[in-house]
């Protein structure tokens, strides 16, 4: 199936809109593609055929991942340039938080094994077109160890900045695999303004996505005001 950019869904459709990247090094990025609920609208043997334009039409791009693929200069510096404008999901074998870190880096928003279920792969693509990040939460409390123990003479910029108490609890929230919706439950708050304080909480600690931003306020600075 070609690259091509597709139309905007029409606001009936209850079924995201996916791209598929299949790799050499991979094969096929997820075998029971046919038993999800999503309309494949493109298909690729590699991220750097797919133009930013395109990707940019998808609700999400499925990207057949290896670690060894997430390190290579090719495939990181179009990662970077498509998580601008669009939704990279990983799919991998064995994901682990060192994958989770590089994957994190390069702007993705989701990370999954290849061996999810049907259903599973449909609720982290609907978190990730929602605005949520969705990493395993095995794969994001090894990032959240990997990053704690790097030492404090790395943190750099981040060594003056602080989060307020409502961050702080956010964070804990996040780190924890909670969504907007849940953290608001718990905080009795509106959905809107816990998204409000995330949003807040990424811009401050100038993190991407939500596994950065639990990764960079775990770090040892932070370590002594975050509420365990």
């Amino acid at each position: 199936m070609r690259d091509r950019a597709p139309h905007k869904r029409h606001a009936a459709s209850a079924r995201p809109r996916i791209c598929v990247i299949d790799s050499k090094e991979v094969g096929l990025a997820y075998a029971r593609l046919d038993e999800c609920r999503f309309e494949v609208m493109g298909s690729l043997p590699s991220l750097t055929q797919l133009t930013a334009r395109a990707a940019s039409g998808y609700d999400a791009i499925l990207v057949g991942c290896t670690e060894r693929l997430l390190l290579s200069p090719p495939f990181r510096t179009r990662a970077h340039q498509l998580s601008r404008t669009a939704h990279l999901i990983a799919l991998m074998p064995s994901p682990t938080p060192e994958a989770g870190a590089q994957a994190a880096s390069l702007g993705f928003v989701g990370l999954v094994s290849r061996d999810v279920s049907p259903r599973a792969l449909e609720r982290t693509v609907a978190a990730t077109v929602h605005g949520e990040s969705a990493f395993p939460r095995n794969v994001l409390n090894g990032l959240v160890q990997m990053v704690s123990r790097l030492s404090a003479t790395r943190l750099g910029a981040y060594s003056d900045v602080t989060l307020t108490p409502r961050q702080e609890q956010i964070v804990e929230l996040i780190a924890g695999g909670s969504t907007d919706r849940e953290i608001a439950g718990v905080l009795q708050i509106s959905q809107s303004t816990a998204h409000k304080h995330v949003q807040n909480a990424l811009r401050r600690l100038n993190a991407k996505t939500r596994s950065q931003l639990v990764a960079s306020a775990r770090q040892p600075a932070f370590r002594g005001s975050l509420v365990e």
